[in-house]
């Protein structure tokens, strides 16, 4: 079983895993993305938090370029890494993570994007998985909205969440 660093170290990074994408799979992700650079789409209030991340950390993310879901959260998750240079992220297949994290990290499967936040040691402090807390169990019309992008700030509060629990813990 390869150990967290291993998989990080062979995984992609965002540029190489849009690629990896259909036309229009990089249309989505590209969407978002643009979405992302429009100022006040994420609320200062956010921006400032990420600004106050003091540690390295490494988003080992499990992701597919068919998953509207991965589309849609890893280019949050590119957004992070670009406004925070202290974290980075790398992207392995769901093929990947079955063999080499389901059992790992208990999982009955492995939904997609499955995010391990590790920390400068690639020790795991945290998972996000699939969506957004404020998505999971919600409304239709909820969910209609985060497939518009409109709580792509939601994905960003979960993974500063975890990261400030993080720092909490270390210091």
């Amino acid at each position: 079983m390869a150990s967290y660093q291993q998989l990080f170290d062979i995984g992609q990074g965002f540029a190489d895993f849009l690629r990896s994408g259909l036309p229009t799979e990089r249309d989505a992700a590209n969407s978002v993305v643009q979405k992302l650079a429009t100022p006040g789409c994420i609320a200062p209030a956010a921006l400032t938090r990420l600004q106050r991340i003091e540690r390295r950390y490494h988003l080992l993310v499990v992701g597919e370029m068919w998953c509207p879901d991965c589309q849609i959260n890893v280019s949050v998750l590119d957004f992070i890494c670009r406004t925070q240079p202290l974290i980075d992220l790398a992207v392995i297949t769901k093929g990947r993570a079955e063999d080499d994290l389901k059992a790992r990290l208990n999982l009955d499967r492995v939904s997609i994007p499955l995010v391990v936040v590790l920390d400068a040691a690639f020790a795991p402090v945290g998972l996000f998985v699939e969506r957004p807390q404020a998505v999971i169990g919600a409304s239709d019309e909820v969910l209609r909205d985060y497939k518009a992008g409109l709580y792509l700030e939601a994905t960003v509060d979960d993974l500063l969440a975890l990261l400030e629990q993080a720092e909490q813990r270390s210091a």
